[in-house]
């Protein structure tokens, strides 16, 4: 059957938003006219009043949008402070900070929606080509956003764990120390992951993954047999969030027991603002069955009614993005070469025949086929990270 336009989708969400949110959001307004008539309409209350109203209709409009697809792992490119900030004649630490209370709303709003981790592109190390003093002063504002991460309102009222991806080693020592002082005050959280990527790269990532694996096989914990891509993928940084608590030592990052873990979600909705086309060496391993957005606006100007539009377009993309993903790990598991895979899974995505359990099912992180050895291995890798 031939799928319906992307246009009619998108119609269909927007409809099921608006009946969604209409009924909840006229209570609302009643209630704050209600207010209005009896004189508790000072200037201060009226500001929370329009504050905890737009709050309430932001909330059900994520309701609305928990109905459809919703992307279970969310990946920001922030781009643009500081050309956000050259266009208002300000210093670049001024773009950075706006920058940084957009991260604040984002976490908030992307929790709210249901998603288990939201990666952000925070610092590259191809950042590092920028001025002494405009680095100082990134290098300060990222401390200061640490710390202050931990105690932020999205972290608590999810009780979202803070975790820091990159080369930690290329950061001055007190940056290092903000990451693994915040890493550790939200180790218990059970909730969702907010993955910072600070002196990141996709090379990067790939090339450490390949070399722990590498070794593993050299110090003979692995088999060279048994090194295929899911061991790849649980060597990637942010794997390690999935393991059981077993301690987190001063001065070193937390480790797990590994007793049960999973490998870190591959990402479903990849957004970049700026109005750049390009992924900047980001998540290359982790984003091939992605929908990818690019924004016009600033990262700074990126606002809550930018979050819905990306929302939509993944919705609109989702069931095929799944049934590719399915077929791959479908042929995946069964032994089947993987460049064969590769171009029968985007042939693939307009057969329809495969119901939606199914697709659940296949595309799901299982590492049920992995063998035995390959476990230990990792288990003794997130021993020493």
């Amino acid at each position: 059957r031939t799928p319906p336009p992307p246009s009619s989708r998108a119609s269909r969400i927007a409809r099921r938003i608006v009946g969604a949110v209409t009924v909840d959001v006229t209570a609302a307004v009643a209630r704050d006219m209600t207010r209005r008539r009896r004189g508790d309409d000072a200037k201060g209350e009226c500001a929370r009043g329009a504050d905890a109203l737009l709050t309430t209709l932001r909330r059900l409009i994520l309701r609305a949008l928990r109905r459809g697809a919703t992307p279970r792992h969310i990946a920001v490119i922030m781009d643009g402070n500081r050309r956000y900030a050259r266009t208002r004649e300000l210093r670049a630490s001024r773009g950075h900070e706006a920058g940084a209370a957009t991260l604040d709303a984002l976490a908030a709003w992307s929790f709210e929606l249901g998603a288990d981790v939201l990666s952000v592109y925070a610092l590259s190390t191809e950042n590092f080509k920028r001025t002494r003093e405009e680095l100082e002063e990134l290098f300060d504002l990222v401390c200061d956003r640490l710390e202050a991460m931990g105690e932020s309102a999205a972290v608590r009222e999810y009780e979202a764990r803070v975790h820091v991806s990159g080369d930690l080693d290329a950061l001055p020592k007190r940056v290092r120390d903000a990451a693994r002082a915040v890493m550790r005050a939200t180790w218990t959280h059970k909730g969702p992951m907010l993955n910072v990527c600070l002196g990141y790269t996709g090379r990067e990532d790939i090339v450490r993954a390949i070399g722990d694996v590498r070794d593993g096989v050299k110090n003979g914990e692995l088999r060279a047999s048994d090194a295929d891509e899911r061991v790849v993928e649980a060597c990637l940084h942010g794997c390690e969030r999935f393991g059981d608590v077993s301690r987190c030592d001063e001065g070193r990052q937390c480790s797990t027991t590994a007793t049960t873990w999973a490998v870190m979600p591959e990402v479903d909705l990849l957004v970049r603002t700026s109005g750049e086309t390009r992924l900047s060496d980001y998540m290359l391993y982790n984003a091939r069955f992605a929908a990818l957005v690019f924004v016009n606006a600033l990262w700074p100007e990126f606002t809550f009614m930018h979050m819905v539009y990306c929302v939509c377009k993944y919705q609109c993309a989702a069931r095929e993005l799944r049934r590719a993903r399915a077929s791959y790990a479908r042929a995946r598991d069964d032994g089947v070469d993987q460049e064969h895979v590769l171009s029968n899974a985007v042939a693939e995505v307009n057969i329809r025949d495969v119901e939606d359990k199914t697709i659940a099912n296949a595309s799901s992180s299982s590492l049920t086929t992995i063998s035995t050895r390959a476990k230990s291995f990792i288990a003794m890798r997130l021993e020493r990270i």
